[in-house]
C-alpha cells in the first residue's frame, strides 16, 4: 500500500504552533512595543491572517513530496530556511515596512498611493542676536543625499500623528536628537553667530484644491533650545 501523500505528525504539528505564537509576539512587539494588544478590527485582521498563514505552511510541510525533500536537506541549511519564513512572516505581519525592511509586508505594495496633500518639514532657527534663521540640514551634511535626509525626517515625523502616546514620545525623541545633531553642526560653521534654538516646523499642503505653497500654514512639532557649547 503506498504511503499516504500528506500526513501530519504532531512534532510538526507543535514546531508550528510554537512558531505562529512567536511571530505574533514579535510584530506585536514591533508595531505597539509592551503595549497590551486591543481587540480592534485591525488586530483581528492580523491574527486572522497568520491563521491563514499557518494552515498554508501546515499543509505544505505535510505534503509528503515536501517532507522528503527537507529530509535530504542538511540541518544548517534547515534551519537558515526556517529562520528566513520566520522573519518574513514576522515582517508581514507588522505591516510597519521600514521596522522589518528588508522583509517588508505585501500590502507596502498593494495599497496605490493617491495623496491628496504634501507633508514637507522646514527648521527655523534663531541665533545669539535674536535674528531667524532658515537651516538646511542638507548644505550641513553635504555627504548624505537630500532624498535621504528627507526620507528619514519623513519617518522620523510620521508617528507624530499616532493616537499612541508612546508612539508619539519615541517621534519626538527621534526628532529632538536630530535638531540637537543639525544645529549642533550648523554652529560649529557659524561660530561668530550660533544658534540658541532650533525648531522642527510642518507644512501640509493640500495641492489638489489650489491653494498656493506660500498660504500653507506652518505647525510648530517641536523646538530645541541648543546647548551654550554647541559652537565649540
Amino acid at each position: 500500500m503506498a504511503d499516504p501523500a500528506w500526513r501530519f505528525d504532531r512534532r510538526t504539528i507543535g514546531g508550528l504552533l510554537l512558531a505562529w505564537i512567536g511571530a505574533l509576539v514579535f510584530s506585536h512587539l514591533l508595531r505597539q512595543g509592551l503595549t497590551p494588544p486591543r481587540l480592534n478590527l485591525g488586530y483581528l485582521a492580523t491574527v486572522a491572517e497568520s491563521v491563514a498563514l499557518l494552515l498554508l505552511v501546515g499543509a505544505l510541510l505535510a505534503f509528503e513530496p515536501v517532507r522528503a525533500w527537507l529530509r535530504g536537506v542538511p540541518r544548517p541549511h534547515l534551519t537558515i530556511i526556517a529562520a528566513f519564513f520566520f522573519v518574513a512572516i514576522v515582517g508581514q505581519l507588522t505591516r510597519t515596512s521600514p521596522r522589518t525592511f528588508p522583509f517588508p509586508s505585501w500590502t507596502m505594495y498593494g495599497r496605490p498611493d493617491t495623496p491628496t496633500h504634501l507633508q514637507f518639514y522646514r527648521y527655523h532657527g534663531v541665533d545669539r542676536a535674536g535674528n531667524k534663521v532658515e537651516v538646511d540640514p542638507a548644505e550641513l551634511f553635504t555627504f548624505v543625499n537630500v532624498a535621504e535626509i528627507a526620507s528619514r525626517v519623513r519617518i522620523f515625523a510620521r508617528p507624530l500623528g499616532s493616537t499612541r502616546e508612546a508612539a508619539r514620545e519615541e517621534a519626538r525623541g527621534k526628532i529632538r536628537d536630530w535638531l540637537l545633531a543639525v544645529g549642533g553642526a550648523y554652529n560649529l560653521e557659524h561660530p561668530d553667530a550660533p544658534l540658541t534654538s532650533l525648531e522642527f516646523v510642518g507644512y501640509n499642503w493640500e495641492f489638489r484644491g489650489g491653494t498656493p505653497a506660500s498660504e500653507v500654514p506652518p505647525e510648530s512639532l517641536l523646538r530645541v533650545d541648543l546647548p551654550e557649547g554647541a559652537a565649540r
